[in-house]
């Protein structure tokens, strides 16, 4: 029997920086987790990481932020979009090292709410169409 997997997104703001260029930025991530390792929202009963995932995704992207600020302040002659895109790259090597596949979660996409998915793992999203498909059933009958 295959395992059904829900469709999770984490979201974190970017910090404000002395520019700021990427103020209120919305850092959106996307994985894919096997129903019965997800832990879901007492209000919403949205899925999400257990407790113990997301402190590791959030520890993980805190200092990769802090380190993403620190280099806007210092290498000013840097365009900000590279600085993110480089930013995109270490998350996604990164986050993608965090988990196995004893954990039952995969990650699948990085990007920027609204706005550019920098990180699309088309392999990963076509063996969860169905989550995708949930989610997107769900979301429409909502509004």
């Amino acid at each position: 029997m295959e395992k059904e997997y829900e469709l999770v997104m984490q979201e974190v703001e970017f910090p404000n920086d002395s520019r700021g260029i990427f103020d209120g930025t919305i850092l959106c991530m996307e994985f894919f987790v096997a129903k019965d390792k997800a832990a879901y929202d007492a209000e919403s009963d949205e899925p999400m990481l257990q407790r113990q995932e997301r402190r590791l995704v959030n520890e993980l992207v805190q200092r990769e932020l802090k380190l993403f600020a620190t280099r806007m302040e210092e290498e000013r002659d840097v365009r900000p979009l590279r600085q993110l895109d480089a930013l995109f790259l270490v998350l996604e090597v990164e986050i993608g090292k965090l988990f196995t596949p004893e954990h039952e979660i995969e990650f699948a996409n990085l990007g920027i709410e609204g706005f550019i998915q920098v990180y699309n793992d088309s392999d990963t999203q076509a063996r969860h169409a169905d989550a995708i498909l949930a989610k997107m059933l769900g979301s429409m009958g909502e509004e």
